[in-house]
């Protein structure tokens, strides 16, 4: 089948989201397919420039940093192998779910958003269903990311004087600073902050390989090359799904595919971008094997809190820098986190917004954030458990966007059509794509709500519960 590509340029300065009106103007005039190909036209700014390398780097940061202190839980708790196996298998299936993604963002370059597909392909539902699973996980991330910033800050050094072991308080500190940098708007504009952000990424992983090969476990207990060595079978299920839930949010591409290509020059170039990131996890999680193989199995949920070892005591050396690196690049992901979600709700609430850098829409796109702001604020402070908070969003979100979704609108658009896009037979690879993609998607969901709930049922796993901190404390409840 042969495809034709027309490429439209809108001279410099045009509002990006006026943009969408030239491409329906165009797309209306191209409605007759070709018997033997299709027509697509592509959108493409003069102001347009980030390259293949920045969108990769941008998807692999995106979750970096707070799955950096995750992944040798995760190497742990499913083996050396079965980890690495995990992590090839839901990496893999993450780059295919954004590929296909990419393909329906090229026949319908209009779309700004997840849910700007899945209208296009599902109807109105679809694009509920995306926005809510997307948006839904940007909502619940941020209060994460103000947390672990937050956490970050208190372990550098001996902390602040005065604030004690209560995060709250940093948490407010960092607050500020995190919106401010929900005004970047757009993603070719976050591109400084993305390359801070993997060289934060980068002084983690040496930090913690630092700390690994300097400073012993005392309670080590070596980890296997499948499972992990827990004694009862309820708790070595449990922990196992865990290992698996840090590998489905540790690289979540899909989430970005849609703006990040509409960012590009080329947005075909997006594949390339997707191959570089998914290679910069799997080195992520080979360091991980290393940390493993020094400490053992029985690490910490967040590498900081690893039991026995005295490189993650307040005012060890190793422990400031790894934390400063951490809070770097934790600000960072609270950023990329609110652009989508900042534009979604500017595009919502003032669709004619001239996005101009003038004093007037500064404030106005400030007051269109500040309510997300204050809804991540608020959950961050008053969520129990934050670790709780990412087991169920996780849960109910993210293999959703990596891998259902994607396998679902592609094979809708494939066996019913779209727009001006025909319906086309599934090749033989194609059906074996959209499986593969599926199935991973299902047993990811299975076993991060596994986790979510097992890590609440059963009391060795079960975190401490705390609303407030001594002097206010609201709530508290402890493991039993």
């Amino acid at each position: 089948m042969r495809s034709h590509l027309f490429l439209v340029k809108v001279p410099k300065g045009t509002p990006k989201y006026s943009q969408s009106l030239v491409i329906a103007g165009l797309s209306s005039s191209r409605r007759e397919m070709e018997e033997d190909g299709q027509e697509t036209t592509l959108l493409q700014r003069e102001d347009v420039c980030m390259g293949w390398r920045q969108a990769g780097i941008t998807v692999f940061t995106f979750a970096a940093p707070s799955a950096v202190m995750a992944v040798p839980f995760a190497i742990g708790n499913a083996g050396f192998l079965g980890g690495m196996l995990l992590c090839l298998i839901i990496t893999g299936a993450s780059i295919t779910g954004a590929k296909m993604l990419l393909h329906l963002k090229l026949l319908f370059p209009q779309c700004q958003t997840l849910g700007d597909l899945g209208l296009q392909v599902l109807g109105k539902g679809g694009q509920i269903w995306g926005n809510i699973i997307q948006l839904g996980n940007f909502c619940l991330f941020m209060p994460c990311a103000l947390r672990f910033c937050g956490l970050a800050l208190k372990g550098v050094g001996n902390g602040i004087p005065g604030f004690d072991e209560c995060v709250d308080y940093y948490v407010f500190v960092v607050a500020f600073v995190c919106l401010i940098m929900t005004q970047v708007r757009d993603f070719k504009h976050a591109q400084i902050f993305t390359v801070l952000s993997f060289c934060c990424v980068i002084g983690m992983i040496v930090s913690m390989l630092y700390a690994a090969f300097k400073y012993d476990n005392e309670k080590k207990i070596p980890a296997s090359w499948f499972g992990n060595p827990e004694p009862e079978v309820g708790l070595r299920l449990i922990r196992f799904a865990g290992g698996c839930t840090i590998g489905a949010w540790a690289f979540i591409p899909a989430f970005l595919t849609v703006e990040l290509s509409t960012c590009m020059a080329d947005p075909a170039d997006f594949n390339k971008s997707l191959l570089l990131a998914g290679t910069l996890n799997v080195i992520t999680f080979c360091a991980g094997c290393l940390v493993v193989a020094r400490w053992g199995y029985h690490v910490g949920e967040v590498i900081a809190v690893t039991p026995g070892v005295a490189a993650w005591t307040q005012g060890v050396a190793i422990n400031s820098v790894f934390n400063a690196f951490q809070l770097g690049g934790n600000f960072v992901s609270y950023m990329l986190d609110s652009v989508p979600l900042g534009r979604f709700c500017q595009r919502s609430w003032a669709p004619n917004f001239k996005d101009t850098w003038s004093a007037g829409d500064v404030a106005r796109y400030l007051t269109y954030t500040l309510p997300v702001f204050i809804f991540a604020l608020t959950l961050s402070i008053f969520t129990p458990s934050i670790n709780t908070l990412l087991d169920f969003t996780t849960a109910l979100t993210t293999p959703w966007v990596n891998h259902v979704y994607p396998s679902v609108v592609y094979w809708t658009l494939k066996r019913k059509g779209a727009g001006h896009v025909p319906p086309n037979a599934l090749t033989r690879s194609e059906k074996f794509m959209v499986a593969f993609v599926f199935v991973v998607g299902c047993v990811c969901v299975t076993a991060c709500s596994t986790k979510a709930v097992g890590f609440l049922v059963f009391p060795e796993l079960r975190p401490n519960f705390q609303v407030g901190c001594e002097g206010w404390m609201i709530w508290h409840s402890s493991k039993r």
